[in-house]
């Protein structure tokens, strides 16, 4: 007996659930729209600022006298290549005390030590920089790299 009344108030309250979830079909929403064939979003006004600007960055969007760090392929200025480690740091150290404007970058590929300078866009700029430089270094060469472009400080 106890086991029939569990399964009616089981079946009651099933119905009684399953009645409710369907309550928002029969309802309007507040602009008179029915929800079933539409929906309300209620969010942030500062998400609409970010999805805008993504569609933006997306697109490779920069607007016109912006500040932006990026970067592109262009060339470097190879000072060093070889496996010595403490030498690769000696001419490391003694490029940035003569050119202490200048970018230093150094790479390790198994088992080789490589030191670059300089972020140039284009192979004359480079090689302008090259021949002032290889007095100093050898041997020297213009290699293609990605550079980094930062117009903050142009």
């Amino acid at each position: 007996m106890k086991k029939h009344y569990c399964l009616l108030l089981l079946t009651i309250l099933t119905l009684f659930f399953s009645r409710s979830a369907y309550a928002q079909d029969e309802n309007e929403n507040i602009t008179g729209q029915d929800t079933a064939s539409s929906v309300t979003v209620h969010a942030d006004p500062r998400v609409d600022i970010l999805l805008a600007s993504d569609v933006k960055i997306k697109k490779n969007y920069i607007p016109k006298g912006a500040k932006v760090i990026r970067s592109a392929k262009g060339f470097r200025v190879q000072i060093y290549n070889g496996s010595d480690k403490n030498m690769a740091i000696k001419k490391k150290v003694d490029f940035m005390r003569r050119f202490p404007s200048v970018k230093t970058y150094m790479t390790y590929t198994q088992p080789v030590f490589r030191i670059k300078v300089g972020d140039f866009e284009t192979r004359k700029d480079a090689q302008i920089f090259m021949s002032q430089i290889s007095g100093f270094y050898s041997p020297v060469m213009i290699v293609p790299d990605y550079i980094v472009i930062n117009t903050f400080h142009k």
